[in-house]
């Protein structure tokens, strides 16, 4: 198998496949958000009021932080373009190249492979995945086919 594919992502690709990548956490820290505040609806209902705008504060927070993250890295990197990347899939793993840089990564080296929301994720570690869009990818049934047969793909 030999797949190449060349993109760039755009700053709204880059925000919706980190959602994407992430949303595990995000929808925990979304869910738990919610959870307290109804038991801060509960704590006001029962009396406890200074308790119950505390955890309302608290679930504010929870439901806000992920996208206000999210929102924050992609201001910071302000109107800068990412970098155009071309990556190479093959029996041997994956091989990412920009301008600058370069690097390649055994097919064992990865956690897991996906495909949601538009994007193949190639995930290293819990932390760290390769996003690479859909649309780069022409030969997606190949590639699905391949990683199927060496149990790489989940879901």
């Amino acid at each position: 198998m030999q797949i190449i594919a060349q993109y760039t992502l755009t700053p709204e690709e880059a925000l919706r496949g980190t959602r994407a990548f992430k949303r595990l956490w995000y929808n925990v820290s979304v869910g738990s958000g919610l959870l307290l505040l109804l038991m801060a609806y509960a704590s006001n209902q029962m009396g406890a009021r200074g308790q119950g705008i505390f955890m309302a504060g608290n679930a504010l927070l929870l439901l806000v932080m992920p996208e206000a993250v999210l929102r924050w890295a992609r201001y910071r990197r302000g109107t800068q373009a990412y970098p155009p990347m071309v990556v190479e899939l093959d029996d041997e793993g994956l091989t990412l190249r920009t301008d600058s840089t370069a690097g390649n990564l055994a097919w064992s080296a990865f956690a897991g492979i996906q495909r949601h929301s538009g994007f193949w994720l190639f995930r290293v570690s819990h932390s760290q995945a390769i996003l690479v869009p859909e649309r780069a990818i022409e030969a997606a049934d190949e590639l699905e086919a391949f990683l199927r047969s060496r149990k790489l793909l989940k879901g």
